[in-house]
């Protein structure tokens, strides 16, 4: 970004206080004045207020800081259900799953759907054989 010059006045006493800081502290009043505009707005983020343990706890499963078995055990809730409940009342987006982690869930449930398989039956005859011919 580039520089602007700016002009503005200052009360006398207060530009003397200024200028004695700066000597003490080996800067300039470009040097304050610009760090003084940069600084402005971060104080809001400081002043954030803190969070109760139970929200920042689900805030952090839901931007996914933080597994969902882990937050159960830190609020000390029976299982991770509880977390899914808490989320939802509180209107706080549930985690993203990671990818890895859905291709695992899909590989374990794809091998347990196999185990399930029941292989068809073979018949010795094929479709329409083994009929009776229609009598007249």
């Amino acid at each position: 970004m580039g520089k602007a010059k700016i002009g503005f006045e200052v009360d006398e006493v207060d530009l003397a206080k200024a200028k004695a800081y700066v000597a003490r502290h080996g800067t300039s009043l470009n040097k304050l004045v610009s760090a003084l505009f940069a600084s402005l707005g971060q104080e809001d983020v400081r002043r954030q207020p803190e969070l109760d343990p139970l929200t920042s706890t689900l805030l952090a499963v839901s931007v996914g800081r933080l597994s969902i078995m882990e937050a159960s055990r830190r609020l000390e809730l029976p299982d991770a259900g509880y977390v899914f409940h808490l989320l939802a009342e509180r209107k706080l987006p549930l985690p993203r799953l990671s990818d890895e982690f859905v291709k695992k869930q899909l590989a374990e449930t794809r091998g347990a759907l196999d185990d399930c398989l029941v292989e068809p039956e073979k018949t010795s005859a094929k479709r329409g054989e083994g009929r009776r011919p229609a009598t007249a």
